[in-house]
């Protein structure tokens, strides 16, 4: 009834149903009747109050299902949950109501269409949204397997058909999926959509991860949610979508939307350039970098390449307007170590880096773009970057050991690092999910010169980096590099 009007429970009710729990027994768990007033609850809009935590705060809740218990007040010690478990999972259902509100905000239209699609899928989506950090409770290294064990227990007891608890325990099971794949892999990789299309299998199950992953990070809180983060994950539900409902990535749609923008891209710069030499350029373009680049990058970074003639590198620093980072690209002739030479002269510059994109052309030309923090004194900025593009002129050369006048910076950047919990760092290697390279993923903490010392052991090892995915999770990092040999 709190549900259906809207109104919370009194203090006096809420006394009542501390005090006679104990009726609630293995009858009434099993009962239909029961189980469709908790599942109303679990559907109906919770815009000012959530009566979930109403069940959670008087005990009734975790009798219904015994085995929230596990996750009551359990704590998560680190800088980016800001909720107890319990009180996380009941934000993630709220969430995932809100986005059905007809007066959502232009950003949350495409949450709003699918939640409307999956009218007849809602229930489950919500179970696994109250359930899908179930197996923190539990002993092992992976909450999502061990939830999805207890997944199937709590979906049984209740009586629910085979398929949809397989449905539900696979939410529960992969609910880190999109958001580990959109940071942490090269979603312009045609591999990368295909790999998640085969394992979600179905347009529906991809509709229903999307949705519960956006609502997870969002009730973790505002360290963990970002537009970076809601970006990337649209962007690979979309590809995924669009393998899944056309089957395994068209080429001959990729080719055209290239040819296409190719040809654009020539009739604007038809005026500007030699023809013969702008056909080159662009001819060597990767495909890649043309299908998912910005026609209107691609135009500027044309112009850059134009600048470069017979020197090392060009590069253009450029300030954002809606934040205060600064985008730095790069065009230069590509050889080894070159992107750990850019990433250390920026560290020696106290240049703090957070993202970096790296491609490279056909004819041996390198474009890397990394967006980092302004220098510390403003005043100065111009004096910071052309002290920093000499640096890495003397680096290229050989006359700038960057290994030894960054030796004492770095130790005393690792020196305050202080992690809030600490966790072994770990490196580990994947050969089979793309066909062309090996990526290393590096999880540790992240401190001023980290990529520099990742990349400078990547290159001493004979190894080309030909993309890089610089993700923090404010006090980690997970760094990603897809490398190949010399």
């Amino acid at each position: 009834e709190s549900a259906r009007l809207g109104i919370p429970i009194s203090a006096e009710s809420r006394r009542i149903i501390k005090e006679f729990s104990s009726l609630v027994d293995t009858g009434l768990l099993r009962s239909k009747h029961i189980m469709n007033a908790f599942e109303y609850i679990l559907l109906t809009p919770a815009p000012t109050f959530n009566v979930l935590n109403e069940m959670l705060n008087t005990g009734m809740l975790t009798r219904l299902i015994p085995e929230f218990r596990k996750i009551e007040n359990r704590v998560q010690f680190d800088q980016y949950h800001l909720y107890p478990v319990d009180k996380h999972s009941l934000r993630t259902v709220q969430i995932i109501k809100s986005f059905g509100d007809p007066k959502v905000n232009e950003k949350k239209r495409l949450y709003r269409k699918i939640y409307k699609e999956l009218s007849a899928q809602l229930k489950l989506l919500m179970w696994a949204a109250l359930l899908h950090d179930i197996g923190k409770g539990e002993p092992g290294d992976s909450h999502s397997i061990s939830g999805a064990g207890s997944v199937q227990k709590v979906l049984k007891r209740i009586g629910y058909a085979a398929e949809d608890i397989d449905t539900v325990a696979f939410l529960v099971k992969e609910h880190l999926l999109l958001t580990k794949i959109a940071t942490r892999r090269d979603i312009s990789d045609e591999e990368t959509a295909i790999f998640c299309a085969k394992k979600i299998k179905s347009v529906d199950r991809l509709k229903m991860l999307y949705l519960l992953s956006v609502a997870d990070a969002m009730a973790t809180g505002p360290k963990a949610w970002s537009e970076w983060l809601s970006s990337l994950l649209r962007d690979l539900f979309l590809k995924v979508l669009s393998v899944l409902e056309k089957g395994e990535l068209a080429s001959k749609e990729a080719v055209e939307i290239i040819e296409k923008k190719k040809s654009n891209i020539k009739k604007i710069l038809g005026n500007m350039k030699n023809k013969k030499e702008l056909e080159f350029v662009i001819e060597n373009m990767s495909p890649r970098y043309t299908l998912y680049s910005d026609k209107e990058d691609i135009i500027k970074h044309v112009a850059l390449y134009e600048k470069l003639g017979q020197k090392e590198f060009v590069w253009n620093v450029q300030k954002s307007e809606k934040e205060d980072t600064r985008t730095v690209t790069l065009c230069g002739k590509d050889h080894p170590g070159l992107f750990s030479k850019i990433a250390g002269v920026l560290t020696l510059n106290d240049l703090d880096i957070l993202d970096a994109q790296v491609f490279t052309w056909k004819n041996n030309i390198a474009l890397d773009i990394f967006k980092v923090k302004p220098p510390p004194d403003k005043i100065f900025e111009d004096d910071v970057w052309a002290t920093a593009e000499n640096n890495l002129k003397a680096a290229i050369s050989g006359e700038l050991d960057l290994t030894q006048v960054l030796k004492g910076k770095i130790v005393s950047y690792q020196t305050d690092l202080a992690p809030t919990a600490q966790r072994p760092h770990r490196v580990k290697i994947d050969n089979k999910s793309s066909s062309f390279y090996s990526i290393i993923e590096v999880f540790t903490y992240d401190y001023k010169g980290l990529l520099f010392k990742l990349t400078n052991a990547i290159y001493k090892n004979r190894l080309d980096i030909w993309v890089a995915k610089i993700a923090t999770k404010v006090d980690q990092v997970v760094d990603i590099f897809y490398v190949r040999e010399h």
